[in-house]
């Protein structure tokens, strides 16, 4: 069934519902209608009271028409009678170069992060490791300071539920620059977590890597180091090839086109990498949604409505024009420079769905033509209706007539609007970016592809109980262009023309990308998926071929990166490791050993399920004291798999046996992720001993990690895994077995425990 309120709006999937009530109806209301009303009125309070009623109802349409829709920070929070005021997603502050000034940033990032909002900043003013003092003393180099941020970040949550995002940025000529780049290494030693790191690359060092020359290491006007480009771009490269970090700024490609260049900066960029600002900015966000303005979709007279289309991007410049005025700011120097300033940043969503829906396959020549038709459409709107909002209202108070016109940027829109800007003036100093827009594209947008991406998938199955027993269906969730397709043709086949991220090559996405980036004052959130196969010599050209197709930044995932990081460790283990097989199916059935373990005075259970005798799955779940009756004296079990994603318990021998029906759900913890992750090690063949060693780098040896680590060890004799049934004891010719955390021989009772 579609839900449907009383003004007809729907959504045409249930899970689009489902998050859209949890993520944004938030302040009582009943009908989706209501937020987006809420909304419209909300931030139509920054006009004139005469003119509140008619520009409520002009946003209102636009949002609930599905052409207009605002970010998440936005849906959830901006409401006339809201606790919360914060409309904005995420916030740049600066760091300097002192003690205090340090922790002067550290307390402004924790007001931030407890107001829900995300921090980015660039740390290249930090003075490199060991540098001397003016007090005595060495410094401790930048990553040192960054750990601090991190640690911070790790222990503020907002609403008690989720962390605020960071991304930190260091200039390529900053002498830390090497420890940077290999700092975030993934699960090896899980650096930075709560951090996205990216690397300012310069014109310079891209010059001397064309070059093959050497490349200065400074700070402060004296050379630290000097190393030679292509060794730095390598280590940089295949850094981010396995471990998908860091990211690239091209700090002179964003500078160029930086309208205020006469004032600021924009060296510093949102934690999603799709506004590039300088310090104490702020990313006031929506989007318009481009699958709405494609009038007959798939039909061989599918065409964009383009004045339809630049109609909505006026509303959205006055609509974010306004929220600037009626949100709340974490910090003075944040409100008195957007004031001053006045930065938004309209975006799209849909690339894809629209594409689809127009006939056009994402990556081809057609596709690169529309991307650059939409987004100068996007861009003159959008400057054209910020002069008229100047003119209306005022143009944003740094305004320099002189020094705008000869921004770089605003010498390429056409002469018309020079003129008109020349005679109004600007009401905002830049307003165009893309942004990732996942969870409004999956809610608002019916399941849209999200801002410039493909469609990641047609369609996949989702299980969710029902709420009656242990009762679960299947849901699947299609994406919008292709439900749409389906709806309207019948058939269960996509067209040729209707592609997903892995049917697209990676220099085609990357010349879609720079079609739109031309037109785009800020910059784009997207990554690029890397085809599986793809090596690290083809990788490499890729950095270098976004670069010269003008990207502002640039970031890739790797889907066999990391898992190239295990592989080629396990293969310098091979001759200490027991070989395992490739990733055999797991029966219905699989016997398991029941260890007890204490952590900082909590009771949990190992269970460790063996195949062939060895290790396949480990689970570990918190043991409440009214449910610890039904495990306790039990020692050996059988994990049975039920199907949808259910496992029961089976506890003793003979027949009947104790059994606890779908226990990861009745114990599930937060230690329950790292379990399956740790299960997949193991069956796809990571060794051991290696899985141990991971979980032993944790730093308190009480932590859960390292407990775990410890329970595992007692399946490993003299460096190799032992076997169950295998091993024999080395006082008499029995076979040994695993007990509470020991390899014992049941004849004898000699025992070994780690």
């Amino acid at each position: 069934m579609l839900a449907q309120t009383i003004q007809g709006y729907r959504f045409a999937q249930p899970i689009c519902e489902e998050i859209f009530r949890r993520k944004y109806m938030l302040h009582g209301e009943e009908e989706f209608e209501e937020v987006f009303r809420g909304v419209a009125e909300e931030v139509a309070r920054a006009e004139k009271p005469e003119e509140r009623p008619r520009i409520a109802q002009q946003f209102f349409d636009e949002i609930i028409s599905g052409r207009l829709i605002p970010a998440g920070r936005i849906l959830a929070n901006a409401r006339p009678d809201s606790p919360m005021k914060n409309y904005n997603n995420c916030f740049t502050i600066d760091v300097e170069d002192s003690l205090e000034k340090i922790y002067e940033s550290l307390q402004e990032d924790a007001i931030i992060s407890k107001m829900g909002g995300g921090v980015g900043f660039d740390i290249s003013s930090l003075r490199p490791k060991d540098d001397p003092l003016s007090r005595g003393g060495n410094s401790s180099g930048v990553v040192s300071f960054l750990r601090i941020f991190d640690q911070s970040a790790k222990t503020i949550m907002t609403g008690g539920q989720r962390r605020s995002a960071h991304i930190a940025l260091l200039d390529i000529s900053h002498p830390d620059i090497e420890e940077f780049i290999t700092v975030k290494q993934g699960d090896r030693n899980k650096e930075l977590t709560q951090f996205n790191i990216s690397v300012k690359v310069t014109d310079a060092f891209m010059e001397a890597l064309e070059a093959d020359a050497d490349f200065p290491l400074e700070f402060g006007g004296k050379v630290y180091k000097t190393v030679r480009a292509r060794d730095l771009y390598e280590k940089l490269a295949r850094n981010a090839f396995i471990h998908n970090e860091p990211g690239i700024f091209n700090a002179d490609t964003v500078e160029r086109y930086n309208n205020g260049s006469w004032a600021f900066k924009m060296d510093r960029v949102n934690p999603c990498g799709e506004l590039v600002m300088p310090a104490y900015s702020l990313c006031c966000l929506s989007a318009i949604n481009l699958s709405a303005f494609v009038v007959h979709p798939f039909e061989e007279n599918a065409r964009f409505d383009f004045e339809a289309f630049e109609q909505s991007v006026s509303t959205g410049v006055r609509f974010l024009d306004n929220v600037l005025d009626v949100t709340e700011y974490p910090l003075d120097r944040i409100e008195t420079f957007s004031r001053q300033w006045r930065r938004i940043g309209l975006g799209f969503t849909a690339l894809g769905t629209a594409m689809a829906m127009l006939r056009i396959t994402y990556g081809s020549s057609e596709s690169v033509d529309f991307a650059s038709q939409m987004s100068q459409a996007l861009r003159d709107a959008s400057y054209r209706a910020s002069a008229q909002l100047a003119a209306e209202k005022g143009a944003f108070p740094a305004f320099d007539e002189e020094k705008i016109l000869k921004a770089n940027f605003i010498q390429k829109l056409p002469k018309d609007l020079q003129a008109l800007i020349a005679e109004n003036g600007l009401r905002n100093i830049q307003m165009n970016t893309v942004a990732p827009t996942g969870t409004i594209s999956l809610s608002v947008g019916q399941n849209c592809s999200s801002g410039i991406e493909p469609a990641f998938a047609l369609q996949y199955d989702r299980n969710i109980r029902t709420g009656v027993g242990d009762e679960v269906r299947t849901e699947t969730v299609y994406d919008a262009g292709w439900l749409k397709w389906k709806e309207l043709t019948g058939s269960d086949e996509p067209p040729s023309w209707m592609v997903t991220t892995m049917d697209i090559d990676p220099y085609a996405s990357i010349d879609v990308q720079a079609a739109i980036q031309e037109n785009i004052d800020h910059s784009i959130s997207k990554t690029l998926n890397l085809p599986p196969g793809t090596d690290f010599e083809a990788y490499k050209d890729l950095f270098h071929y976004a670069y010269r197709k003008g990207l502002k930044g640039f970031t890739t995932f790797n889907p066999e990166g990391s898992m190239k990081g295990i592989l080629e460790y396990s293969e310098k283990q091979e001759e200490q490791a027991v070989p395992r097989g490739g990733t055999p199916k797991r029966p219905t059935d699989l016997p398991c050993d029941i260890h007890r373990v204490n952590v900082g005075g909590r009771r949990y259970i190992i269970i460790a399920s063996q195949l062939e005798g060895r290790l396949y799955e480990v689970f570990w779940i918190d043991i409440p004291d009214a449910q610890d009756v039904k495990i306790n004296g039990f020692r050996k079990g059988i994990v049975r798999k039920m199907g949808g994603g259910r496992y029961d318990l089976l506890m003793g021998e003979g027949n009947p046996w104790m059994v606890l029906e779908d226990f990861t759900r009745v114990y599930d913890s937060p230690n329950a992720s790292l379990g399956r992750f740790v299960s997949m090690a193991l069956r796809h063949g990571a060794p051991l001993q290696f899985v141990i060693e991971q979980l032993q780098k944790d730093t308190h040896f009480a932590d859960f990690e390292r407990v775990i680590g410890r329970v595992l060890k007692t399946y490993v004799q003299d460096g190799e895994e032992v076997i169950a049934g295998e091993k024999k004891c080395p006082e008499c010719p029995s076979k040994l077995e695993f007990r509470e955390g020991c390899v014992t021989c049941p004849s004898c009772g000699w025992s070994k425990c780690k």
